[in-house]
C-alpha cells in the first residue's frame, strides 16, 4: 500500500478513481437538469417542486459528510466508501419506479446521503497514502478530473433524456455506481492503518471528533475562508438556468454547452496549479485564487448595477469567477487537512458539510429574493467571495 507513494502509475490511477468517487454528486445534480421539465409533467407538479430534488440533495450530502468522515476513521475508508456508493446506486435505481413525488424527494435525500458518505473519503484516501505537496498536487489533479463531470454531465443528461426519458438519467446514475463499486472492491486497498480501526464509535465519540476540529480556532477560520468562495459556485448552479435560459433567452439545446463552458477555466487553472506547486506553497496559490475571485465578483456586480450586463460580459466574468476555484479548492483542502492532522477525517467531513450547507442556504436565499434581473445573483456571489477573503485575512494573522 505505501508503495503507491512512489509508483507513478498508481499515482495516476488513484487520482482517476478518487475523481470518479467525487463525481457521484456532480453527475446526480448536473445530468438531471435537462430532465426536470419532463419529470414535472410526469408527476403533475410545477418545476419549483422538482427543484426541491436539488435542494434536498445538498442537504442530504452535507449530512452524509457529517457521519462519513468520523466513521471512516474507525471503520475504514474503503468500508464507508462502499456503503455510500451502495446507497447512492440503490436509490437511483428505485426513483424511476416511484409514483409519488414525495417518495422521490425521500430517495433523493438517501441518494445524497450515500454520495456524501462515500465522497468524504476521497481526500482521506489521498491523505493516508501521500504527504506534503503530494497531497495538494493530487487533490488538485483529482479536482481537475472531477470537474469534467459538470462539464459533460448536462450533455450526457440531455442525450439520455431525449432517448430514454427522465427515468434513463437515474438508470445511468445506477450503472455508474455499480461500476465504481466494483472498481473499489477490486483495486482500492484500505488506506487507514489497522491500529486505528477500532470498529466502534459512540455518539459522544462522534461529537468529540468534531469538537477536536472546532476547538482549533485556526481550523475554523480557515474553513470559512474556503467554504464561502465555494458557496459562490452553488449560487451559479442554482441560478444558471434563469441566467441563460430566462434572462438571456438562450435556446435549451445550447444550455448544456454554455453551462459546461463555465467549467473550462477551472480545469485549466487546476492543471496550472498542479504545475505551480513545484515552485510555490499552496497558501500562496490559494491567496491568488481568492483575490482573482473577489476581483471578478466585484466586476460582475458593478457590471450588473451599471446595466452593462450583456450576455458576453456576464458569461466571461462568471467563467473567471468559477475558474478561480481551480486555485482555491485543491490548495485549501490540502491546507485544512494539515492544520490539525489528528482530526483530518473530521476536518475533511466538516469541509464537505459546510460548503454544501452554505450552498443550500445561498440557493434558498436566491430563491427567496428572486427578481427579474441579475442583481440578487451578483450580490450573492460578491458577498460569498468577500466573506471568504475576509476570513482568509484573519487566518493569516492567526498563523503568523
Amino acid at each position: 500500500m505505501r508503495s503507491l507513494k512512489v509508483n507513478k502509475s498508481h499515482y495516476k490511477s488513484i487520482a482517476l478513481l478518487m475523481a470518479m468517487l467525487i463525481a457521484l454528486s456532480p453527475f446526480a445534480i448536473d445530468s438531471f437538469l435537462s430532465a426536470m421539465p419532463l419529470m414535472a409533467t410526469f408527476y403533475g407538479v410545477t418545476i419549483n417542486v422538482i427543484e426541491l430534488t436539488i435542494t434536498v440533495y445538498f442537504l442530504g450530502f452535507a449530512i452524509g459528510n457529517f457521519f462519513g468522515g468520523p466513521l471512516s476513521d474507525t471503520f475504514g475508508r474503503k468500508t464507508i466508501a462502499l456503503i455510500g456508493i451502495g446507497l447512492y446506486g440503490v436509490s437511483a435505481l428505485t426513483i424511476p419506479f416511484c409514483t409519488q413525488i414525495e417518495l422521490v424527494l425521500l430517495l433523493r435525500f438517501v441518494q445524497a446521503f450515500g454520495g456524501g458518505f462515500a465522497t468524504v473519503t476521497s481526500n482521506l484516501f489521498i491523505r493516508d497514502l501521500y504527504s506534503g505537496k503530494q497531497v495538494a498536487k493530487l487533490i488538485t489533479v483529482t479536482a481537475m478530473i472531477m470537474m469534467l463531470a459538470p462539464l459533460f454531465a448536462p450533455i450526457i443528461g440531455s442525450y439520455i433524456t431525449f432517448y430514454q426519458g427522465w427515468q434513463g438519467v437515474f438508470c445511468f446514475l445506477f450503472l455508474f455506481a455499480v461500476l465504481l463499486f466494483v472498481v473499489f472492491v477490486v483495486f482500492i486497498p484500505e488506506s487507514r492503518e489497522k491500529k486505528h480501526l477500532t470498529k466502534t464509535i459512540t455518539a459522544k465519540q462522534l461529537v468529540q471528533k468534531y469538537k477536536v476540529f472546532f476547538d482549533d480556532k485556526k481550523s475554523v477560520v480557515f474553513l470559512f475562508s474556503i467554504c464561502f468562495p465555494i458557496a459562490g459556485l452553488y449560487v451559479f448552479i442554482t441560478s444558471s438556468s434563469f441566467i441563460y435560459l430566462d434572462y438571456f433567452g438562450v435556446e435549451v439545446e445550447r444550455f448544456p454547452f454554455i453551462f459546461g463552458a463555465n467549467i473550462l477555466l477551472n480545469i485549466v487553472l487546476s492543471l496550472l496549479n498542479a504545475i505551480l506547486l513545484k515552485y510555490y506553497k499552496p497558501i500562496k496559490l490559494l491567496q491568488v485564487g481568492l483575490l482573482l475571485q473577489l476581483t471578478t465578483a466585484l466586476l460582475l456586480l458593478a457590471t450588473i448595477l451599471l446595466n452593462y450586463d450583456t450576455f458576453w460580459n456576464v458569461f466571461v466574468l462568471i467563467v473567471f469567477f468559477i475558474g478561480s476555484l481551480g486555485l482555491i479548492f485543491g490548495n485549501g483542502s490540502a491546507i485544512i487537512l494539515d492544520i490539525n492532522p489528528e482530526a483530518s477525517g473530521s476536518a475533511n467531513a466538516t469541509l464537505g458539510i459546510f460548503r454544501f450547507v452554505l450552498g443550500f442556504l445561498a440557493g434558498t436565499l436566491i430563491a427567496v429574493f428572486h427578481s427579474d434581473n441579475l442583481v440578487p445573483i451578483g450580490v450573492a456571489m460578491f458577498t460569498c467571495s468577500l466573506i471568504g477573503n475576509t476570513f482568509f485575512y484573519f487566518y493569516k494573522k492567526l498563523a503568523n
